[in-house]
């Protein structure tokens, strides 16, 4: 009984209070000012318009494609100018500090006529932390450098490689594979809003096993493994090597591809 009785006052006071109320908003800084009147729709209004240019705001690049300039233009002892042809890729989220990325260095150059051979066959993972944060710059609108302001600056990377090489004058060569794993710093620059130019270099520790050769120099022509021992002892990759130092160095162009709208919210 008394519950009803309740739930019908509180109908009857809620049929008094007029549709579509305005919200007021006073101008606390002088006490003489007029409201200011805004409508439920007017309201409404204003947070679509914000949310939409969050969303336009919060566009962002599938993936970055560049290369590294000082593998395009390599120069080997004994071989003059030669190039290892080579494309990197970096997967930008939506937002956040870190990104991910692969690199494939791919040269097969072979010149039997002098004896020289460039053939290197790297794969690279790689991730990077960038201390610039792309989510509160999404905010900011840094317009100078369009959606993809959030991934530029100093960062610090880490990788993994394994590769595969046969480099080769003279008439000597060797041949083998290896693994590696690297820590690296680096810098970005925006140029212009897509372009962007990538400076950095990486240290740790790189194993390989691999087999030294030679030019036989008779009438088949062949090349053969440099080994003096009995022929039935011979065992393929018997040479190791430990290296602990510089593993890579790069000055990349690159472009920012493939525009992604997602939706940016507020944490």
């Amino acid at each position: 009984m008394l519950t009803n009785i309740i739930v019908t006052l509180a109908v009857s006071l809620l049929s008094l209070l007029p549709e579509n109320e305005p919200v007021r908003a006073y101008n606390f800084s002088d006490g003489n000012a007029p409201a200011m009147e805004f409508s439920a729709a007017e309201i409404a209004q204003d947070d679509s318009t914000t949310a939409q240019a969050s969303s336009q705001a919060a566009l962002r690049p599938v993936i970055g494609l560049s290369t590294n300039i000082i593998y395009d233009f390599t120069y080997l002892p004994h071989y003059k100018f030669t190039s290892i042809p080579n494309i990197g890729l970096e997967y930008y989220p939506a937002r956040g500090h870190w990104t991910f990325g692969a690199d494939v260095d791919w040269s097969h150059w072979r010149h039997y006529d002098n004896h020289r051979f460039n053939q290197i066959h790297n794969i690279t993972l790689s991730t990077r932390r960038y201390f610039r944060d792309s989510g509160s710059l999404l905010n900011q609108g840094d317009a100078a450098k369009g959606p993809f302001s959030g991934f530029y600056g100093l960062y610090l990377s880490g990788s993994i490689n394994a590769v595969q090489y046969g480099l080769g004058w003279n008439a000597k060569g060797w041949e083998g594979e290896g693994l590696g794993v690297s820590l690296g710093i680096g810098y970005k620059w925006a140029l212009g809003r897509r372009m962007y130019l990538d400076l950095g270099a990486a240290a740790g520790y790189f194993y390989s096993r691999y087999d030294p050769y030679v030019w036989g120099n008779d009438a088949t022509g062949w090349y053969y493994y440099d080994y003096a021992g009995d022929p039935k002892d011979f065992v393929k990759r018997r040479m190791a090597l430990n290296w602990f130092g510089p593993t890579r160095v790069y000055i990349t162009l690159g472009i920012n591809l493939f525009d992604r709208n997602r939706k940016y919210k507020d944490q």
